[in-house]
């Protein structure tokens, strides 16, 4: 099977950041999150082409892809505006860079190429802002946890 561009694309910025990054300047586990945030769409989200399921109240959930043996899964996340999580926390990392709109959280405000990082034991709640749509790559390293 042949790559599609998007997939030479990938690959290509993942070896340009692999040669970029001097390991002894970069926490190994963020050089991963780092490439994994690789995959996230490039240029206007088209929504028509992912599978949405409601997850709340003005959000929508696509999982892109899901890698068990690493225990990473790769979604996008699609919220109206005002609409918000339920105040959560993690089992693991999450890393959500916002490719379209505003959302903050606890900690801040973020907006396109923003990106907002949870540890595990972080507790907080998202919630979007402004007057449009949201649209967030979202990389789970774990499972999210109710409080």
């Amino acid at each position: 099977s042949r790559d599609t561009p998007d997939q030479n694309m990938t690959l290509l910025l993942s070896e340009a950041v692999a040669r970029s990054l001097r390991p002894s300047k970069l926490n190994p586990k963020a050089r991963v999150q780092l490439i994994d945030l690789l995959e996230a769409p490039r240029g206007p989200v088209d929504r028509a082409v992912f599978g949405w399921v409601d997850v709340g109240p003005g959000l929508k959930l696509s999982v892109v892809s899901e890698d068990a043996a690493r225990g990473v899964k790769r979604c996008l996340v699609w919220g109206k505006p005002g609409a918000s999580t339920a105040r959560h926390g993690h089992s693991g990392d999450e890393v959500i860079l916002v490719l379209e709109g505003r959302l903050k959280d606890d900690r801040g405000a973020y907006g396109p190429g923003d990106i907002c990082r949870s540890g595990p034991g972080n507790v907080h709640q998202e919630q979007v802002v402004g007057e449009d749509d949201c649209i967030c790559f979202v990389l789970y390293y774990g499972d999210l946890l109710p409080v």
